[in-house]
């Protein structure tokens, strides 16, 4: 096969996976269900991926990397960094919304197998922590504070553990905005404060 040939097929079984992930979670979709949506025979899905688990995570992590590019690509390029990190975060939850409401009629079981469940969520943590370290370096070179970006950075991400597909589903939307916006506060607050 040709290089691209091998791409194209990739590409293919990747999003004939997504739409039946999407549509009957990971432990619901077999590789014959792939293979049928995607138009190919099984046995190419097996010579391009070794289970469904790979498939699986690559779209795992070309979802975290589209949710991410859209978060980074709407930040306010000209803002101080405290600024950029409060828009991160809210941006963050902004999309994490869309999301939710994508699965909202899927059963909360299924949210831990989607692309758009925990797994996701577990990609995204270490993308997320990647960005804010940047920020907050940004930060420290502006003097608007000085912190160890990598401990700042993952102490954030274990303080939106609560962010998941259960929370969003629990409780009302206005309690959830104020929840974000005042944990943003406390955050900001908190960085700045340290400083003085």
């Amino acid at each position: 096969m040709s290089p691209q040939v091998d791409l194209e097929r990739r590409d293919a079984i990747r999003s004939a996976a997504r739409q039946l992930f999407f549509q009957f979670g990971f432990s619901k979709t077999s590789m014959e269900d792939i293979a049928r949506q995607s138009g190919l025979a099984k046995a190419s899905i097996y010579y391009y991926y070794t289970n469904k688990e790979a498939i699986f995570h690559e779209v795992v992590l070309e979802e975290a990397q589209g949710f991410l590019s859209e978060i980074i690509n709407n930040l306010p390029q000209d803002a101080p960094a405290d600024e950029k990190l409060k828009a991160f975060i809210a941006l963050s939850y902004q999309e994490l919304k869309v999301f939710a409401e994508k699965m909202a009629d899927v059963p909360l079981h299924y949210c831990e197998h989607s692309p758009h469940g925990a797994p996701m969520i577990r990609e995204l943590d270490e993308f997320f922590r990647r960005e804010m370290a940047i920020l907050i370096e940004e930060g420290n070179r502006s003097g608007i504070w000085t912190h160890d970006a990598d401990m700042i950075s993952q102490t954030v991400i274990f303080m939106t553990e609560f962010l998941n597909h259960a929370w969003m589903r629990s409780f009302p939307e206005e309690l959830r905005d104020r929840v974000i916006e005042t944990m943003i506060d406390i955050i900001l607050n908190g960085l700045r404060r340290r400083n003085i």
